[in-house]
């Protein structure tokens, strides 16, 4: 077998192999749905590509040709580019982080990856191998959403099955694909009923798993896309009355189940329904949908801050932070995506990139419908049909590495069916010219060397400092100082994962700080790893309001109020209508003995949004810290009925007013609700304790050792003491 061979072989070993990928969720890494698939998908390509940059210099059949195609995502690639360089972040925008995994470098890959996808699948027959190759692994990921169907295997996200993708919109767009790419071929193939009724069943198959997915975005767009396919297969096949009947029925069927649903919203066979539950919930007044016009509308205040270019890749979080709207309180804190692909690219790349993104939809619709086009009548209504399904579920949800996977597969397949009718492609050997003799004996060496740079740095550093923040997490048996010692090996790597890492030791070291057997020493060292990591990850991303927030709430926990203040006043500075920053504001100068300061904080974090019921709350605890009992009731009694509310905050408030009988009746409630738990007993014990009751002290004391015979040493001692007549 010569080079040449050996080249292709692997190129096209790594092209099918990555269409296996959806299926590949290594749980030794951090965000395993996520991070896995990437990391692989990334080593795949840059090999494939080093291979296909040497068999394209030793073959010139293998050199790409011209094609506005390859034009558009070279536009795309490089406006992107710019947007990054002189965005918010660089470095982030580059590298992105682990739960998203996309950035720059997502781009490069994925650009490559067209290119050698089309350069190398050169025949039809190599093109059915690869559609037919998706469409197994797809069959494969419906199998393990059958069984998450049927409760035999874990749903991992949410209640709603997300089979190897860790997200049901991410199967739902991944069934998406290959439901219009199984109809295309069966409609191609001429030679085998058996093979189109296999097609069929398989396109049947994950439309039952898109379903099942319960995503409205993809599912909408899957009926759009199917009703756009009927209308032109009804169009240019007006004189084929059975093709007529066929999509006529297709549209009547769409329109009447849809029509159905809409009518019969309010029935109980629809309430029952989990799916249809959610399609016949739209509305403006859903949750869902008003959080998504918000997040659109402060997307387009974002887009009027930076037109041109946008914001960079991995910004978003930035413009969130900034124009805030209290009203989403309701919504998770923090989103670093609009949940509308289009507003996306207009945040990360401006109108530039928006225009860059679809021109890949206008050249590809225009590669399908030229005159002279190579598709038949089939292939363009079912292609026309798939880009208008994802363009419109697009509208509601961001890409991933497997929706990106299949878009570029599917152009990189229009591309090539265009290349081959179209006289624009001039013939390869024109393409490049021959290299000088000195350049020639080093250009192989040199592709592989930097090909195992680049593996090794952008790969396998974060790989294993992935591993090893894995490892940080989970219990060691050395004991908790381990784990900080991991975690200081996986940020020492120094990857784009630092990030996540810090975010984790942060939260780590604030429960350490409750766990009564770590002895201070180690305490200690926690703190300090996670004050001065933090520190640095503000250095380098100093307009994230969350990275100030998180360092403050830290700092509050260990009574740090007035380094606390100093980081949650720039919190507020980058985000100035976000609740959560007030809250901890508020924390940190109740903590310093300032209740009418902190009054004063909650008062305006309540008068944001009135109906956050969390804000309230917390509004009447500070009015009690400071004495306004009036203010408090008004606050509290309404959302409870009570001012005795269960609470720690309400207990700590009474505690510190020195209301002891009012701590004892707050933890008998929770002994009551749950009398198995020792600690509730021990709290109870103290505050019988405040209020002289010695007796009642020992007796929930003795029935807390009974529950943890574990602390019998520390309990005896508590209770010899009390009944010494002092107070442990």
């Amino acid at each position: 077998m010569n080079v040449n061979s050996i080249l292709r072989g692997t190129i096209l070993t790594g092209i099918f192999a990555v269409l296996f990928l959806p299926l590949y969720v290594p749980e030794s890494m951090f965000f395993p749905f996520i991070t896995g698939k990437n990391f692989a998908f990334r080593i795949i390509v840059e090999i494939i590509f080093a291979a296909w940059l040497i068999l394209m210099y030793r073959d010139a059949s293998y050199r790409p040709r011209k094609s506005w195609m390859l034009y558009a995502l070279g536009a795309l690639a490089a406006i992107t580019a710019l947007a990054d360089i002189f965005g918010e972040n660089p470095y982030r925008s580059f590298w992105s982080n682990y739960e998203r995994m996309e950035g720059l470098i997502a781009h490069l890959h994925f650009l490559a990856y067209f290119v050698v996808v089309s350069s190398v699948l050169a025949t039809e027959r190599l093109w059915i191998r690869f559609f037919n190759t998706s469409l197994s692994a797809s069959v494969l990921v419906s199998i393990y959403a059958l069984f998450q169907l049927a409760g035999k295997a874990e749903i991992h996200q949410g209640g709603r099955i997300d089979a190897s993708l860790g997200n049901a919109t991410y199967l739902a767009v991944y069934m998406l694909f290959h439901i219009f790419i199984a109809v295309m071929l069966a409609l191609r193939e001429t030679t085998s009923k058996t093979m189109r009724w296999v097609y069929l069943s398989v396109a049947a198959l994950e439309t039952f798993i898109l379903y099942h997915t319960a995503t409205r975005g993809a599912i909408l767009g899957f009926l759009g896309g199917a009703l756009l396919t009927a209308f032109l297969l009804i169009f240019f096949k007006r004189e084929d009355k059975r093709v007529k009947k066929f999509a006529a029925g297709a549209v009547a069927l769409v329109v009447i189940s849809v029509g159905a649903v809409m009518f019969f919203k309010d029935s109980e066979f629809i309430n029952k329904s989990p799916v249809l539950s959610r399609f016949a919930s739209i509305s403006f007044d859903e949750t869902t949908t008003k959080s998504r016009l918000m997040i659109w509308g402060m997307s387009m205040e974002g887009f009027k801050e930076n037109p041109v270019l946008g914001w960079g890749q991995e910004n978003y979080i930035l413009l969130f932070n900034k124009y805030y709207r209290p009203e989403m309180y309701a919504q998770e804190p923090w989103f670093d995506r609009s949940h509308n692909v289009f507003f996306d690219w207009l945040i990360s790349a401006g109108i530039l990139g928006l225009l860059a993104y679809l021109s890949l939809f206008f050249v590809a619709l225009y590669f399908i419908f030229r005159p002279g086009s190579a598709f038949s009548v089939f292939e363009k209504s079912i292609l026309a049909g798939l880009l208008a399904a994802y363009f419109f579920q697009n509208i509601f949800v961001f890409d991933n590495m497997t929706s990106y996977l299949m878009f570029f597969s599917v152009l990189a397949y229009v591309a090539w069916r265009d290349r081959e009718a179209s006289p624009f492609s001039p013939p390869a050997k024109d393409a490049f010219k021959e290299m000088p003799p000195a350049v020639e004996r080093f250009y192989a060496p040199v592709v592989i060397v930097i090909t195992i740079a680049v593996l090794y740095f952008a790969n396998v550093r974060p790989i294993v400092a992935s591993v090893t923040l894995i490892k940080a997490l989970q219990p060691q048996q050395e004991g908790i100082e381990k784990n900080l010692s991991y975690f200081e090996k996986a940020i020492g790597y120094g990857t784009f994962g630092n990030g996540e890492a810090r975010e984790q030791l942060i939260q780590v070291a604030a429960r350490v700080q409750g766990i009564a057997v770590v002895s201070d020493e180690i305490k200690r060292k926690f703190f300090e790893k996670s004050r001065s990591e933090m520190l640095l990850h503000i250095e380098k991303n100093p307009k994230d309001a969350r990275y100030e927030l998180f360092l403050g709430a830290f700092l509050n926990k260990f009574g740090r109020y007035e380094e606390a203040l100093v980081h949650l006043n720039r919190a507020q500075e980058l985000s100035p209508k976000k609740q959560s920053v007030f809250f901890e504001i508020a924390s940190s100068y109740a903590g310093m003995g300032n209740y009418k300061k902190a009054l004063e904080v909650m008062k305006e974090a309540y008068e944001e949004d009135e109906t956050f019921a969390d804000a309230q709350f917390i509004y009447g605890v500070v009015a009690l810290y400071a004495r306004e009992d009036a203010l408090a009731e008004k606050l509290i009694k309404p959302l409870y009925g009570t001012m005795l509310v269960p609470d720690d905050r309400i207990i700590n408030a009474y505690a510190a007013r020195k209301e002891y009988w009012k701590v004892v009746e707050l933890w008998k409630a929770r002994v009551e609700g749950s009398p198995e738990n020792a600690d509730y007993r021990i709290a109870l014990a103290a505050a019988y304790l405040e209020t002289g009751e010695r007796n009642k002290s020992v007796v929930e004391l003795r029935k807390a050792e009974e529950l943890r015979p574990d602390l019998k040493a520390q309990i005896e001692y508590y209770i010899k003491e009390i009944e010494a007549g002092r107070n442990p």
